[in-house]
């Protein structure tokens, strides 16, 4: 496990090398149907650190921009026609250029210019036809679904046969035809409208192994096969996050299997694990599987910061805070005070639904012990500023840009509320929100 681990990160060195460079991109496009083009996007797959989507300028009829070098060759593009999103992904081995031309058909993008390139858009036009015909025919056949359902599989090897891609493209759509054809089956009930238990054939029947077709890392690259992977590895809810590790490393052998799905089950453990009810006890659990299982020692990072989450912790100092004005707001300047916080976002329907209250509260205990401070999680600013308006939020509202506060406090959704004590230490986690009316205001008042 060790030489394989060695092997991993050398990759993910030489990855980083190249991921630095960029390539010039270019994307002609035509559609043999009415089509609107507003946006085109590309992702480079597979780099080290995590690919920023990278969007694309239309001069002189061809779409382009510098993006970084995919160290794995695949790249996903994004276009948005109609209002609507199109995906297909495409692969080059060329650093410096690629050059690309996708037609659209209404049904999916095609870019031909290449054999892999033409192998994974006949890939990508049935996975397209076969999705269409599920949620638009109702009352579907057993036969006919399982036909559909075969045909993920049956097609790709065909494809690949036929047309020859290159081994790690032939990889690649095995793994996102496999990938698929989970998410058609799983689809089956609520696009036909019945039970689960009424389809008269299983996943297991048609597919072959999960191992066989995704250990590899070309399936790797593929997000829906990694989840399918990690559900299959948490399928057993007896077995506690080292257990699952123990199943992922035990059944799959590839290097970036494992970090892509271990990734996964770690972070699905600091985002469920009870730190207030044994902090140091985590801890060491959690540092004890990133030694056994040579991971990253970034979660126990991740895990330290969640001690803001526990009662008698400081304001998360890593957290800036700015006002609508753009200034930044220390937190601090709120002590000598409780401060009844309000996690929220503009596009949270619950939170909006709090605020006639929250105002309400805040107006009944104006002058009193507490004061009352609303942090927006939102991603935009130009959309909290403009549901402040539309509410007409006044007071204390302050935008925490990149949610690091939710993330540091562990919040698992919103709306949110959280009690600081004058000394600005956590006091309260997940205090009762305000549409609670009396019980609430009894409890700030009682508050000394």
């Amino acid at each position: 496990m060790k030489n394989r681990l060695y092997l991993f990160l050398l990759f993910i060195c030489v990855a980083v090398s190249a991921s630095a460079q960029r390539a010039g991109f270019e994307i002609s496009f035509k559609s043999t149907v009415a089509a609107d083009l507003s946006k085109v996007y590309v992702q480079p797959l597979g780099n080290a650190t995590a690919s920023k989507v990278v969007p694309l300028r239309l001069k002189d009829n061809v779409y382009s921009a510098k993006v970084p070098v995919s160290v794995s060759g695949f790249y996903e593009v994004v276009m948005v026609i109609n209002g609507g999103q199109w995906l297909t992904t495409v692969y080059s081995s060329k650093a410096k250029r690629v050059k690309l031309d996708i037609e659209f058909d209404g049904v999916a993008l095609k870019e031909t210019s290449s054999v892999d390139n033409r192998s994974m858009s006949e890939l990508n036009s049935i996975v397209y036809a076969s999705r269409r015909k599920l949620w638009m025919n109702e009352g579907l056949s057993n036969a006919a679904l399982r036909s559909l359902f075969e045909g993920y599989m049956t097609a790709c090897d065909s494809i690949i046969k036929v047309n020859n891609p290159s081994p790690r493209v032939a990889k690649y759509m095995r793994a996102s035809a496999y990938a698929n054809a989970k998410n058609f089956y799983s689809s089956i009930p609520g696009a036909q409208k019945r039970k689960q238990k009424d389809i008269p054939f299983t996943e297991a029947d048609v597919l072959p192994s999960m191992s066989e077709v995704l250990d590899n890392e070309c399936a790797a690259l593929v997000p829906s096969a990694m989840q399918s992977v990690c559900a299959a590895v948490t399928a057993d809810t007896k077995l506690d996050t080292r257990g699952m590790l123990d199943v992922l490393y035990g059944g799959y052998k590839c290097a970036a299997v494992r970090v892509c799905v271990a990734d996964m089950l770690l972070n699905r453990f600091l985002a469920r694990y009870n730190y207030a009810m044994d902090f140091n006890g985590g801890l060491k659990y959690l540092q004890a599987i990133v030694k056994d299982f040579d991971l990253s020692g970034s979660y126990v990072e991740e895990y330290l910061k969640r001690k803001s989450a526990l009662v008698g912790a400081d304001f998360p100092k890593e957290v800036v805070l700015v006002n609508p004005e753009g200034a930044v707001v220390d937190f601090s300047k709120f002590k000598g005070k409780y401060v009844y916080v309000d996690l929220w976002a503009s596009w949270c329907g619950p939170c909006c639904r709090e605020v006639p209250y929250l105002q309400a509260l805040e107006k009944e205990l104006e002058g009193g012990n507490v004061v009352f401070v609303s942090i927006s999680t939102d991603a935009d600013s130009d959309s909290w500023k403009a549901k402040l308006k539309e509410l007409n939020m006044h007071g204390n509202q302050l935008h925490d840009r990149d949610g690091s506060l939710g993330k540091a406090l562990n919040v698992g959704g919103i709306p949110f509320f959280v009690i600081y004590d004058k000394e600005g230490k956590l006091h309260t986690y997940g205090a009762q929100r305000p549409s609670t009316g009396e019980p609430l205001k009894q409890f700030l008042r009682g508050l000394k």
